[in-house]
């Protein structure tokens, strides 16, 4: 925290707004999700708070939960989160809700989570107010958590059939650069599209593999779930989401596959539920 300390330059507190959340950064700025656009820097309130870049003799105070931390060294403005260093940090798409199997799952491995995700949304692929992954985040749609999450994890691609393989790869390849610049030491671990193992799913399920195989990324595949797991049958009638009964199930997978890829999260004696 005190490396980190010594690039901030501001902490913005959102004295003005009501504390509707913990999280802001969960929404992005309200500028952001109105149009879509990329909020700048610049049009955010100025500095309350400022530290100094050097000639730091003492680590400052932490930044009250809900407060805006900008980062010069990355061009990004972040969002406070209590227990960050415990959580997952957490970027995907509606697979990837507090009642889904990815956040359900992470809570019964130990892992509270921060989601940065939105129904409709991938790699490539926006849904009208939020962009793809890495332009969400670049944009200040998304904020990225202030500190250094115990594991961060990415969801999705099921949204990014229509798109080519080149254009996946590419905008993945652009959100892992992105996230270790801000969390260089941080584990990163890819989730794949789940499916029934065939199809456009299990097409780009293998684009992101490759991807991850390349950056040294831990790759969890749950390409087949749906077929091997007896699934299918509990998916909605849109075909392509789980009952809430299909994700109690893949959540159970899920938190099992992880535990055998990382080192298992400290207990929690409280059961923590993912921030949205």
């Amino acid at each position: 925290m005190r490396a980190l300390a010594a690039v901030v330059l501001a902490v913005l507190l959102l004295a003005a707004a009501p504390a509707v959340r913990p999280d802001p950064g969960a929404g992005g700025t309200a500028g952001a999700l109105a149009t879509g656009s990329a909020v700048p820097v610049e049009a955010l309130p100025a500095p309350a708070v400022s530290w100094p870049v050097e000639g730091e003799t003492a680590a400052p105070a932490a930044p009250a939960a809900g407060s805006l931390v900008y980062l010069p060294r990355t061009g990004r403005m972040m969002s406070v989160v209590p227990g960050v260093e415990d959580s997952a940090l957490v970027i995907g798409d509606s697979q990837a809700g507090p009642d889904t199997w990815v956040g359900l799952g992470l809570e019964q491995a130990g892992y509270p989570a921060i989601i940065r995700g939105a129904i409709g949304t991938g790699y490539v692929e926006g849904n009208g107010s939020v962009a793809g992954y890495a332009r969400a985040l670049e944009a200040h749609q998304w904020l990225l958590p202030w500190g250094t999450p115990r594991l961060i994890l990415l969801q999705g691609g099921g949204n990014d059939i229509t798109h080519p393989a080149s254009d996946i790869r590419a905008e993945a390849l652009r959100l892992i650069r992105g996230l270790r610049q801000s969390y260089p030491s941080v584990r990163i671990v890819m989730v794949g599209v789940i499916g029934d193992g065939t199809g456009p799913r299990s097409e780009v399920d293998r684009v992101l593999a490759a991807v991850a195989a390349e950056q040294g990324i831990d790759f969890l595949t749950p390409g087949n779930w749906w077929a091997r797991y007896g699934l299918n049958g509990r998916l909605r009638p849109d075909g392509r989401h789980l009952s809430p009964e299909g994700h109690r199930i893949a959540a159970g997978v899920f938190a099992h596959e992880l535990a055998r890829m990382s080192p298992p999260a400290i207990p929690q004696t409280i059961p923590h539920r993912a921030v949205s």
